[in-house]
């Protein structure tokens, strides 16, 4: 892999596109207005001390203004503070990014998102050499390809190139037929950097820097692991609940052959949202540079497919989508969770990074106000409705005692006093935090249309089978595939 000054390169574009504009681009973005910027900061600085995150950065962009803030530190070992030119990961919103690459060759002709993938990976192979000849690259886009594959383990620095896990990918089956369902994939998002690769002949990670990075001037963005040395940058925390302190992951980065879905990118608040900004332009960066063209970024935005579970929106093609044509991402990875949403009417965009694994609370808070303005619900107010409706009422278990399954977990359900309950195992060990042994029963009640409430989370059952019995199990935009 060819390694560059990025640092270097970038910041040379970034100090010459923001002066000045060429005629027909996008304005340059506004300068922070300083009472409003104050305001987010010490509701930033409050959330993370109630919820003992150790770290958060902020950026909002609504009404042509920029607030931006940071508050807490990057990692508890060392207690550097966190500012606003901060890297912090961004998990799973990496799948925006890689989105954009793939429809960039789309708008250069290179690639037809109605094609078989087999079309430009001859080569390409699954479990099921079926659904092998039937997954399009809009598939991989949208997550609904079907292909069993959540996350692999970690094979170690010398075997975790992009590359190398192609033909581990090959030897995963099928959670659903191609096409017929939406079930979340990081394996297939792989495929389609891989594809990008295979395609340009150059690497994914100097795709994501030269045709994202330097194109739009995000000068505080890396995606190779190494790179983030060149920056302040921060690092994922798991708290003790019992002591309320928090300890800092023992790995920075999950298997980073699975990078196009998340495992290594780091950005700034700000320069994440200025990314999500150019894509409620229609593709038209704040510095004036087309990102990618203006058909593709309102079909990026457009929902493609919808989850029949529930705590989970629909996707496009790399966005998720919710209420109030509000689109966005989550993100996750070791001891860290963020999330990325941008309202196309109101032109408004909030992109918030914690570096702790609880940080929820804090994203909920922030991030409220952009779907209170569009009049829409927020992420999960679908699940806390469904859970309120909750009956303790006898269920017969037949049609739903069994093991459902995917490459990275199982879930047992098992009769339970006049019910049933469900009992989880992770198969792999991809955090601190994961136990790999089962856990105890937790009983499933009752709502409606085949949603259960599960604690204060739902699961869904879902296509049952000719006997009655249910053929998977839905949570969290995962299928789980009856395997017993």
């Amino acid at each position: 892999m060819k390694r560059r000054d990025l640092v270097r390169s970038v910041g040379a574009l970034g100090a010459s596109v923001l002066v000045g504009r060429p005629a027909g681009a996008a304005p340059v973005l506004a300068s922070v207005q300083p009472t409003r910027a104050a305001d987010l900061a010490a509701q930033l600085s409050a959330a993370i001390a109630k919820h003992k995150v150790p770290g958060a950065s902020v950026a909002w962009y609504r009404d042509g203004q920029w607030d931006v803030a940071a508050a807490g530190i990057t990692n508890v070992t060392t207690g550097v503070e966190i500012t606003p030119d901060t890297v912090m990961h961004i998990g799973s919103i990496t799948k925006v990014l890689n989105a954009t690459l793939v429809m960039q060759l789309v708008d250069e002709g290179r690639i037809a998102l109605d094609a078989p993938l087999r079309r430009y990976l001859p080569d390409f192979r699954l479990a099921d050499a079926a659904a092998a000849e039937r997954i399009t690259v809009k598939m991989l886009l949208n997550h609904t390809s079907g292909i069993d594959g959540e996350i692999l383990p970690d094979a170690g620095p010398d075997a975790e190139r992009i590359e190398d896990a192609y033909p581990r990918i090959a030897r995963l089956g099928q959670l659903h037929e191609p096409g017929a369902e939406l079930s979340y994939c990081n394996a297939a998002v792989v495929l389609a950097g891989y594809l990008a690769q295979r395609i340009t002949g150059q690497s994914w990670y100097q795709l994501i820097e030269e045709r994202i990075f330097e194109r739009i001037g995000l000068a505080h963005a890396v995606v190779q692991p190494a790179d983030a040395l060149l920056h302040r940058a921060s690092v994922g925390h798991f708290l003790d609940p019992a002591r309320g302190t928090n300890t800092r992951t023992s790995f920075a980065f999950l298997p980073v052959s699975f990078a196009p879905a998340g495992a290594t990118a780091m950005l700034s608040a700000r320069d994440l949202a200025t990314f999500a900004l150019a894509h409620l332009n229609d593709g038209l960066a704040p510095n004036g540079r087309r990102l990618v063209s203006a058909e593709s970024a309102r079909l990026m935005r457009r929902e493609t497919v919808g989850w029949r579970g529930a705590g989970f929106g629909g996707f496009g093609l790399g966005w998720m989508t919710h209420g109030g044509g509000i689109v966005g991402h989550g993100g996750g990875g070791p001891g860290i969770v963020s999330w990325l949403y941008a309202d196309p009417a109101r032109k408004s965009v909030v992109a918030v990074l914690t570096n702790g694994a609880h940080g929820t609370p804090v994203l909920t808070e922030l991030c409220a106000p952009l779907f209170a303005d569009a009049g829409a619900d927020a992420p999960g107010a679908d699940t806390e409705r469904l859970v309120k409706e909750a009956r303790n009422e006898p269920v017969d278990p037949k049609p739903y005692v069994g093991t459902f399954e995917t490459v990275a977990s199982a879930t047992r359900v098992v009769p339970h006093e006049n019910g049933i309950a469900a009992r989880i195992r992770a198969k792999h060990r991809f955090y601190d935090s994961i136990s790999l042994e089962e856990s105890p029963p937790v009983p499933l009640r009752p709502i409606r249309d085949g949603h259960f409430a599960f604690g204060a989370s739902v699961v869904t059952f879902l296509n049952p089978e000719r006997d009655g019995r249910m053929g998977h199990l839905a949570t969290g935009g995962r299928l789980q595939k009856r395997t017993g």
